[in-house]
């Protein structure tokens, strides 16, 4: 069996040999999930008992932490999972009351760290966390439509919208995105009438512990098409900040065709690593990068962790959404180079 002791743990970072490699193929994940559980239980018994990340004390006003909407046999499971996650991946139990990494002062914040309320996930909201004096800066995405129904044919007719591309999205959830035409197509109809009723009653993020989720009211939502060809893919610059500074920005490009995702530092020096997908050429730094990177982190300043997405249309700049845990929190960077040189950039006095 694999010594993966709870007080290695506490004490550093235990790295596991190739001899204990092989006997854990042999045995199987069994036994890492076993170990991780209890890892996890102990991890979460010593942070409450010694008041670490301020656990024991009320959430800050106007706030709410993971730890005061879910039980805590919720918040171990969830750290039980990063642990098998860092464990398979990289060979090594993480020290999580000492993060040093992105991913794991990701995990720790999202179920520690202070979250400004009303829920900043809410996608019809998030332009309250846009400050007063930038609102002639940078703007959010007008939807043409929101509401508590399905997205229907007779919902459309009444909307009486212009020829062009649309998306229908839900405020309340990660991945609802749908793309289509007016006038729509029979095929346009039943994907829209079956998403949509979907989204109203899914429990968005409720496997990845995303608690936020929870305390929207959901609601179903009609953008317009901003792109300057209709139906291009627009390039997502999604800014991940740890205590209010840039930690790195991802650059999405070309998502409906040949994917790329570049990473970037907080002075657009290109970083040739993988973050979730596969990386490519660098791109040149827009001409107002400099006063987009103040603009994001001005908009990050609440957030222990926050990725701000904007898109960049001709001269606009867009808020398209606040993500507080990418991918649910639930995946490694792909680099290890990249998750260590994003934990060193994330310093604050949560994590001090």
């Amino acid at each position: 069996m694999v010594a993966l002791s709870t007080n290695t743990l506490l004490t550093g970072c235990h790295r596991v040999s190739s001899k204990e490699n092989d006997k854990a193929d042999m045995d199987g994940q069994k036994l890492t999930a076993i170990d991780a559980r209890r890892v996890a239980r102990e991890v979460t018994a010593r942070i409450f008992e010694e008041n670490m990340f301020g656990a024991s004390d009320p959430a800050p006003r106007g706030t709410l932490r993971g730890i005061d909407v879910l039980p805590t046999s919720r918040v171990t499971q969830k750290l039980s999972r990063a642990l098998q996650t860092i464990l398979t991946s990289r060979g090594a139990l993480p020290d999580l009351l000492r993060p040093q990494t992105f991913f794991e002062k990701l995990t720790m914040a999202k179920f520690f760290a202070p979250v400004p309320m009303p829920s900043p996930a809410d996608k019809l909201a998030v332009g309250q966390y846009v400050p007063a004096e930038l609102h002639d800066t940078i703007s959010v995405i007008p939807p043409v439509w929101s509401g508590r129904t399905q997205i229907t044919k007779d919902l459309l007719d009444q909307l009486s919208l212009p020829k062009g591309v649309y998306y229908a999205k839900s405020n309340s959830g990660s991945g609802t995105n749908d793309m289509f035409e007016i006038p729509p197509t029979d095929q346009n109809l039943e994907r829209l009438a079956r998403f949509s009723e979907n989204w109203l009653t899914q429990k968005h993020g409720e496997r990845a512990g995303e608690w936020w989720y929870d305390l929207i009211r959901p609601q179903n939502m009609i953008e317009p098409d901003l792109a300057v060809n209709p139906g291009e893919s627009l390039s997502d610059w999604k800014f991940h900040t740890g205590g209010g500074n840039v930690l790195a920005l991802q650059l999405d490009l070309d998502r409906g065709a040949a994917h790329r995702q570049l990473m970037f530092e907080r002075d657009f020096t290109f970083i040739p690593e993988k973050m979730f997908f596969q990386t490519g050429e660098p791109v040149e730094k827009p001409a107002r990068y400099d006063e987009i990177v103040e603009i994001v982190e001005a908009i990050a300043k609440p957030f222990e962790f926050a990725r701000v997405d904007l898109y960049l249309v001709g001269d606009k700049i867009y808020l398209g959404e606040i993500t507080l845990a990418p991918i649910g929190g639930q995946r490694l960077p792909i680099s290890e180079k990249l998750d260590h040189l994003m934990g060193a950039r994330w310093k604050s006095d949560f994590f001090d």
